[in-house]
């Protein structure tokens, strides 16, 4: 590897294999909040993400660090991991352990943006820079200017119902590096299979793709479900420049962000015990994308938290009580219930008797007379 270009070790480059780290305190955090049903809890417990970038046979390629702060401020805005995660502030710094372990071979900066929603505007556009090493001052700095290799941004609208990212050589310019484009279409994410993003450059011809990987195995659904770490694996043509396979690692980790960093896939609610109910549990199939806009598509397992009488503890409606039975002859009436009051009893008012009309005598029917039949002559 050359000593005056960091990049050159990206130049026999072919297929790379991204293993995210699990954070055991991360783990911890997550875990508790689901069980306690408080979301804001996890966030207590989100640490700094950690990649190891290996090589088709199980290398290690490159270390991928990342630095961030918990509670940091852009302005007046927050922009730190415990508000704003998975959309904060971050860099990425790039080391390769055969030339140095100290000096990053290249460094990508993400400022803070507002996530899953539409974009529409700058503000709501995911974007990063990407710039090769050393590093020489903050990120974005004058020092880093003329290092800066790709900027990475999403199109107005997000590419409407499939993910899409452009990367050009800088900001202001008009002629585009190449396009990344999700297979998938209106649904991302989930644990069932793969998710594929094709890169083109701006003619549509090939130059490599981005997998997101289906878990395989019972340690990888574990981890898939628990926590919010992914294993990725990028293709790139061997004969493609040394910046744009840079800029493709930079774009899978964008991806990362944008759309695998949420948190497991299962969320175990045991709040309900303490009431002697069952758990629930709730599992989060799928996401649906419309032009950079997010929902989480969610199956709901547990009890359906309503009462017998009439939901949710409330008082059935007057039509929907039963009255209890009359009090029979010499009984004394039932208490009042707590609330009501005791009414006085009603007098009742004596009704005068009724007259009883005198039916008219039924008339006879005279019954006609017998005819008499004529005597017999004798013969």
């Amino acid at each position: 590897m050359s000593d005056d270009d960091p990049l050159d070790a990206l130049i026999e480059t072919e297929k790379l294999l991204i293993r995210q780290e699990v954070s055991l305190l991360e783990v911890a955090a997550q875990t508790v909040a689901n069980a306690l049903d408080y979301d804001a809890l996890g966030n207590l417990g989100e640490m700094a993400n950690k990649y190891k970038v290996l090589t088709n046979d199980g290398g290690l390629k490159y270390r991928v660090i990342e630095t961030s702060e918990a509670c940091g401020f852009t302005g007046c805005c927050p922009s730190g991991r415990i508000c704003c995660n998975p959309n904060h502030a971050l860099q990425l710094h790039v080391f390769h352990p055969e030339s140095s372990k100290d000096e990053a071979m290249m460094f990508i900066d993400r400022p803070c943006k507002c996530g899953q929603c539409c974009a529409c505007c700058s503000i709501c556009k995911q974007e990063m820079k990407v710039y090769k090493g050393p590093d020489s001052g903050p990120p974005g700095g004058e020092d880093n200017i003329e290092n800066q290799i790709a900027y990475i941004t999403q199109p107005t609208l997000g590419g409407f119902m499939s993910p899409e990212l452009m990367v050009m050589d800088r900001e202001d310019s008009e002629e585009m590096m190449f396009r990344v484009k999700a297979r998938a279409f209106c649904c991302i994410g989930g644990i069932c299979c793969d998710h594929t993003f094709d890169v083109t450059d701006s003619e549509g011809e090939y130059m490599g793709r981005i997998v997101k990987e289906a878990p395989e195995g019972f340690v990888d659904i574990v981890k898939e479900l628990g926590t919010d770490a992914d294993n990725f694996t990028l293709y790139v043509k061997q004969d493609l420049e040394k910046e744009k396979k840079a800029a493709m690692l930079a774009s899978l980790h964008l991806l990362d962000y944008m759309f695998f960093e949420s948190g497991g896939a299962v969320n175990v609610d045991l709040t309900g015990m303490m009431e002697g109910e069952c758990p629930s549990a709730t599992f989060k199939c799928c996401d649906c994308y419309c032009c950079g806009c997010l929902t989480p598509c969610t199956c709901y397992m547990g009890p359906s938290g309503e009462d017998e009488e009439g939901g949710d503890g409330e008082e059935p409606p007057p039509e929907d009580r039963e009255e209890p039975p009359p009090p029979e002859e010499g009984d004394e009436p039932p208490p009042p219930e707590d609330g009501e009051e005791e009414e006085p009893p009603e007098e009742e008012e004596e009704e005068p008797p009724e007259e009883e009309e005198e039916e008219p005598p039924e008339e006879e029917e005279e019954e006609p007379p017998e005819e008499e039949e004529p005597p017999e002559e004798e013969e």
